[in-house]
């Protein structure tokens, strides 16, 4: 094995170590997922039934087809047909385990049922399936019976208001009658308004002979809306589903495949560096130290405020690590940057400075970072002078003298604010007095500076400090 081979061993177990969670929560949820999804393993039997509909009053299709399957499809299944069932059959039946169980068709594709909405033969053939024969014959059969008996009180219902519509009319015409005998009897003898009046009468005896002719009608239709063809067939025994143990299984292999790719696209596009691994490989460099998170309930000022907190030690750990002579060099400044906003330099600044005043240090902070003024806020110096007021001067070596022994001084160390007034341009004429002031002390200078990427005052800062 290469070295190459060694290092694409190596990013395989990073993206495995990285992304493990991925993986194993799209193993679950697929496997979760699978069962879920697929059909559940069940035996049963399944019986059908087909009925031969007849045109109907109710009917109004096309006068070539008036019978309209894909509706009387819907109607079989709606719930005005499943309540008379459930009703009928009692039990633990609901609705919902009614129509998963009914399969309706104006076809039949081969030996399955299935709704195919271009057939004109009037038939339409039910299917049950039942976990017993017997019951899978009732059901299907009490599914049919109450289609029709819902078709058939329609057709009643229909032919219930025509005849309502016929008696209205014949009462209106009753009357219509009396009035005018009442007419022919007031009128004189052989009088024209008798001759006009016995005419009207013979029309209004035909239409009432006629209203009456309809009624009787009416009365003799016979409701047909359809019958069935044949009995139930024999019920037949059946199986489907996919076993749960298998499900799971083809799931979690799934999830693992999804997994592993989703891990892979991942660590292509994700070129963050989260832990101290990455860093190390990626850059090249050794970690001096491994902040934890601070959270809400945890002060910026974490080191001053609970020194025995693991941040606090963290920071100590990072102070003395930067600190550290390295090929006899020591750093007497500090820059605290970072590549965007609110990635935590104030913060580390701040903290870095009073661990190395825990340490015996003389410590400096420098408000670097004019833009958020994080370090006025935390210290109680909003709107004192500082760094603004400094490269309004002279910024010679007496100047920053004066602005050092002129300091404020919180929690053990001397604090440099942004300043009062507008931002005046970094000299590196009066950065470089600063630190010569402080070099004559024997004090740290910590700079607390803007975003390297985005201002380019982070990177003056950076330019003149011993460590970045």
């Amino acid at each position: 094995m290469n070295d190459q081979d060694e290092i694409e061993l190596g990013q395989y177990a990073r993206i495995l170590k990285r992304s493990w969670w991925l993986i194993a929560v799209l193993a679950v949820l697929f496997s979760v997922l699978a069962t879920v999804a697929l059909p559940a393993p069940r035996s049963f039997y399944e019986s059908r039934v087909s009925v031969l509909l007849s045109v109907g009053q109710q009917d109004a299709g096309r006068p070539t087809d008036p019978i309209s399957e894909e509706t009387e499809v819907g109607i079989a299944l709606s719930s005005l047909v499943g309540s008379e069932v459930i009703a009928a059959a009692g039990g633990d039946l609901t609705l919902d385990s009614w129509r998963e169980n009914l399969q309706v068709s104006p076809c039949l594709d081969g030996d399955d049922i299935s709704v195919q909405i271009d057939c004109d033969n009037h038939i339409l053939h039910f299917g049950y399936q039942a976990g017993t024969a017997e019951g899978a014959v009732n059901l299907v059969l009490a599914t049919a019976e109450s289609y029709l008996d819902v078709r058939v009180g329609a057709e009643e219902a229909i032919w219930a208001g025509q005849r309502q519509e016929l008696e209205v009319q014949l009462a209106d015409l009753d009357l219509r009658i009396d009035n005018e005998i009442a007419i022919r009897l007031a009128a004189d003898e052989e009088s024209a308004a008798e001759r006009l009046s016995d005419i009207r009468l013979t029309r209004l005896e035909n239409e009432r002979i006629d209203i009456r002719s309809d009624l009787n009608a009416i009365g003799a239709t016979p409701v047909d809306v359809g019958r069935f063809l044949g009995a139930p067939s024999t019920p037949v025994a059946m199986s489907e589903g996919v076993p749960r143990l298998l499900a799971i299984f083809a799931g979690l292999i799934m999830g693992l495949l999804f997994g592993l790719l989703a891990a892979a696209l991942r660590s292509r596009l994700d070129r963050r560096l989260t832990d101290i691994d990455d860093i190390e490989l990626d850059l090249g460099v050794p970690v001096l130290g491994n902040v934890p998170r601070i959270s809400e309930d945890e002060p910026a000022l974490i080191t001053a405020t609970n020194a025995t907190a693991p941040g606090a030690e963290a920071f100590r750990r990072l102070g003395a690590a930067a600190m550290a002579p390295r090929n006899g060099y020591i750093a007497d400044s500090i820059a605290v940057t970072s590549a965007g906003d609110a990635e935590g330099r104030s913060t580390a600044a701040i903290n870095m400075a009073l661990a190395l005043a825990q340490s015996g240090r003389q410590v400096v902070l420098i408000a670097g970072d004019r833009r958020n003024q994080t370090v006025d806020r935390l210290f109680g110096l909003t709107k004192h002078p500082g760094l603004n007021d400094y490269l309004r001067t002279t910024v010679d070596l007496e100047a920053a003298r004066s602005v050092i022994v002129q300091s404020e001084e919180r929690l053990g160390i001397r604090v440099i604010p942004t300043g009062t007034g507008a931002q005046q341009p970094l000299s590196s004429k009066g950065l470089a007095s600063l630190l010569a002031a402080c070099h004559e002390r024997n004090i740290v200078t910590v700079f607390d500076t803007p975003p390297a990427l985005t201002h380019a005052d982070g990177l003056q800062l950076c330019s003149i400090a011993d460590a970045v």
